[in-house]
């Protein structure tokens, strides 16, 4: 059943109007919030319409500059215009490949006032222009192997990128004493917190019941035992155990190609075990588009999990408790734990104060 999984992994802007309205234009700087660690600012961004107050037929234009101020670059960056359907936006640039760290791009609709007679007038409330693109966080975990014996303590490297999705490690146990010939066994908790004003949604299947995380890549020190992998119905997956399947059975071409999905690529698969928690709809595009059909309860409970794992929304902070086990060390070793969290992300630009009148001339 296990292989069966593993095939179907892969085959496979903005406010309110009133009628003294005063605002055409609304920017924006998101700080990280406040956690055991600081991150700088993500994105500004500012939303502008040419003139807010119009007449019948009459014509403006409304932009959204992104800033990209995180350390990840965003792919896909789509917009569009919500509650502005009187409007008839439309637009040459509906999406941009890539906005790389320090870029921006600059999204932009035309605008046209429906035809209203005369002494009618037309509010237009809380217009938005909602933004998707798809990034990732990465972080990583230095923890240092002691001989048995050597209980000094020393605190060690971490790093978690600025990203709207911080993933992060948090342990106690940053030195690890080992034992003689036998395993010491410790915990990391792997964090991911949404650090930012929108939630985790894709533009493709855009509903607020997605808010998954699509997959997140482990990455742990060949020395190191990860127990995870041996629970039953455990949601991980071993990406070895995955690649050599793929290349057995399709080709190193596909196999290859499957992996660089994942970041990944066979050489480092000698370096360290990588591990895979990936999210997948039952229906569709899922398990169920793959072509196997019904779900055993163990299948079932497996899928629960990762739903509970992965589920993120404002200010949402999730933990997934690792465990490892560590052998016994003669000298200071130094192993280290990657991971690296795939994602579509979500905003809504604006506010209360940003919107159109119109007036009609008949």
């Amino acid at each position: 059943m296990k292989n069966a999984i593993l095939y179907a992994l892969f085959i496979l802007l903005v406010a309110g109007c009133t009628q003294q309205m005063q605002a055409y234009s609304v920017q924006g700087v998101y700080q990280s919030a406040k956690t055991d660690y600081n991150l700088d600012v993500l994105v500004t961004d500012e939303l502008k319409l040419r003139t807010n107050t119009l007449f019948s037929g009459e014509m403006t234009r409304l932009t959204l500059n992104v800033l990209n101020l995180a350390d990840v670059p965003f792919v896909n960056v789509r917009a569009i215009v919500i509650n502005a359907d009187d409007l008839h936006p439309t637009t040459d640039n509906p999406v941009f490949d890539l906005i790389e760290p320090n870029n921006s791009e600059t999204f932009q609709w035309d605008l046209t006032a429906p035809r209203l007679g005369i002494g009618e007038t037309l509010y237009l409330n809380n217009i938005k222009v909602r933004t998707y693109y798809e990034t990732y966080a990465e972080a990583s975990k230095v923890i240092l192997l002691k001989k048995p014996g050597d209980r000094t303590y020393e605190s060690t490297y971490s790093f978690s990128s600025a990203s709207p999705i911080v993933l992060s490690f948090s342990t106690s146990y940053e030195t690890v004493t080992t034992i003689n010939n036998n395993i010491k066994n410790f915990t990391i908790n792997m964090i991911y917190f949404n650090n930012y004003s929108g939630i985790i949604d894709y533009y493709d299947n855009s509903n607020i019941t997605d808010n998954y995380v699509r997959w997140i890549v482990l990455g742990a020190d060949k020395k190191l035992t990860f127990y995870n992998i041996q629970d039953s119905n455990t949601p991980w997956h071993d990406i070895s155990s995955m690649y050599n399947i793929w290349k057995s059975d399709f080709g190193q071409a596909l196999a290859d190609e499957n992996i660089a999905k994942l970041g990944l690529a066979a050489s480092d698969l000698e370096l360290k075990n990588y591990y895979l928690l990936k999210y997948e709809t039952i229906a569709g595009s899922g398990i169920g588009g793959c072509g196997v059909t019904g779900l055993t309860p163990e299948l079932s409970n497996m899928y629960s999990e990762q739903r509970r794992v992965l589920w993120m929304t404002r200010g949402t902070t999730k933990i997934n408790v690792l465990r490892f086990g560590a052998p016994t060390v003669e000298d200071l070793t130094e192993v280290q734990v990657d991971a690296r969290m795939s994602y579509g992300y979500s905003q809504d630009f604006g506010g209360q104060d940003f919107g159109a009148v119109i007036y009609g001339l008949g």
